[in-house]
């Protein structure tokens, strides 16, 4: 957890900060808006409310009902982020511990907490740790209830499985490793445990009631975060899947590369070839398996963004603990154990600098857009409408405290800036030194009617 106390208090800047100022957006729009739940409102609206069809906004109401008590901090979100997936860690040492071993679990738990990305994913402000929490615990009950049969414990499952999916709806390829236990459990058999089924249609019908709910907010005029836009943005990229480019971005620059460290990789492939003792452990097959399966099908998510391989932490970190535990035994002078020991120091150090790579990016001083930001609190009116050429990203508003619109210079015309400017809109900003005209569509006439009314070298803001 200390590790995860790391930059608290730091705005949400730097790796991802796109995603991390639209929750933290939704979040004080709770706060300041009233808190209703159904209705997740972003900075980005323009001149409408800012409603927006998105996942299950638990995590950014929680920090909202928090900011009731304390005030409106980022460091509740962060905090949040990062005790839940503490939560979660307790809960895989305890899977890893009843499907396999101790030693093992004990191995496992330290990668899950230690890689580097694990630790930087899971302290941002954002739902991911939440999601993979929820993932564990569904995944721990389950094993639970095919060990016990106690109602509670499907129950539990139930709600933590419903939970994961309805925070991130991809979270559904958990029912593979599901499967996998209740066929190891029952055998054919399965298919006549009507408990079983039943908790089954409750998951699919509370997830589909919530997206169902969020389309009609996209349908009523509201936005979207483009959960459903088939073959053109997150998945159903199939054509992207078939490349040599998706693989070598997704297996080796992003998964052995930055999170696992390429030291760790290797081991990692090792384990996945160690015979398995027992049919338990084929758990994590089937969850590797799951996981890959969620690779192809939200392809271009995975393909941009390296947190969408958050899944794949605890499958591998359970295969890094199996190889570490059987062979960390042997004497020092083993081939095994000085191989392990070398490659335990490289991940190590590795890890240290990909995380202090990251946490320097937080650093609100070295930062154009916390500046601007400043500066445009200053400068302008708290009702003011803001354009933001920042193409599609919110940061900028966020850091602001300001609604608008955010868009990318070829975007800006003539037509558009006259669209925008009946709508409400007062200002335009950027970040950075660059001419507005030398990256927008607008011509030097066009500027005419633009007052720039502050400039330097971390961008500029004008008055229309």
């Amino acid at each position: 957890m200390v590790l995860r106390l790391v930059n608290l208090t730091a705005p949400p800047i730097g790796m991802h900060g796109w995603r991390q100022s639209d929750t933290a957006s939704i979040a004080r729009n709770f706060y300041e808006n009233g808190y209703k739940f159904g209705l997740p409102e972003v900075d980005w609206g323009g001149a409408s409310v800012g409603y927006v069809e998105s996942e299950f906004p638990i995590f950014p109401f929680t920090v909202a009902v928090a900011y009731s008590v304390l005030g409106v901090h980022e460091w509740i979100g962060r905090f949040l982020a990062g005790s839940a997936f503490v939560v979660g860690a307790l809960a895989f040492y305890g899977l890893i511990r009843r499907v396999m071993d101790t030693p093992t679990a004990i191995w496992s738990l330290g990668f899950y907490l230690l890689l580097p990305l694990g630790v930087f994913y899971s302290r941002a402000f954002m739902p991911e740790s939440w999601m993979l929490t929820s993932s564990v615990l569904g995944v721990y009950w389950f094993y639970r209830w095919t060990d016990s049969g106690r109602t509670v414990h499907l129950l539990l499952t139930g709600v933590f499985i419903t939970l994961a999916a309805l925070i991130k709806l991809p979270a559904l390829y958990l029912g593979l490793p599901l499967a996998w236990m209740a066929w190891n459990k029952f055998g054919r058999q399965m298919f006549r445990e009507r408990a079983l089924w039943l908790s089954v249609a409750a998951i699919l019908v509370s997830v589909a009631a919530w997206y169902y709910h969020a389309h009609e907010i996209l349908m009523n005029g509201g936005l979207t975060f483009r959960i459903w836009e088939y073959g053109s943005d997150k998945w159903g990229n199939w054509n992207l899947v078939t490349s040599w480019t998706f693989w070598n971005a997704i297996l080796f620059r992003s998964v052995a590369e930055r999170w696992f460290t390429w030291a760790a990789f290797a081991v990692l492939l090792f384990g996945l070839a160690l015979p398995r003792r027992g049919t338990g452990e084929r758990l994590f097959d089937a969850w590797l398996v799951a996981v890959l399966i969620y690779f192809v099908i939200v392809a271009r998510g995975n393909y941009v963004h390296e947190y969408y391989q958050l899944p794949l932490l605890p499958v591998g970190a359970a295969f890094l603990g199996k190889v570490f535990a059987r062979y960390w035994g042997s004497t020092w002078r083993s081939v095994p154990r000085r191989l392990l020991a070398a490659s335990l120091v490289v991940t190590l150090a590795l890890s240290a600098i990909r995380i202090a790579n990251y946490l320097s990016r937080e650093d609100p001083r070295r930062s154009s857009e916390v500046i601007l930001a400043r500066e445009l609190r200053a400068l302008t009116e708290p009702e003011a409408r803001i354009i933001t050429l920042q193409g599609g990203n919110p940061t900028l508003l966020y850091l602001a405290h300001r609604k608008g619109w955010t868009i990318s210079p070829p975007a800006l015309d003539r037509g558009s800036l006259e669209t925008m400017r009946r709508s409400g809109a007062q200002y335009i900003a950027a970040t950075g030194t660059s001419r507005i005209t030398a990256a927008s569509g607008l011509t030097q006439r066009d500027m005419s009617a633009i007052e720039t009314i502050y400039r330097t070298r971390h961008g500029l803001i004008c008055r229309l």
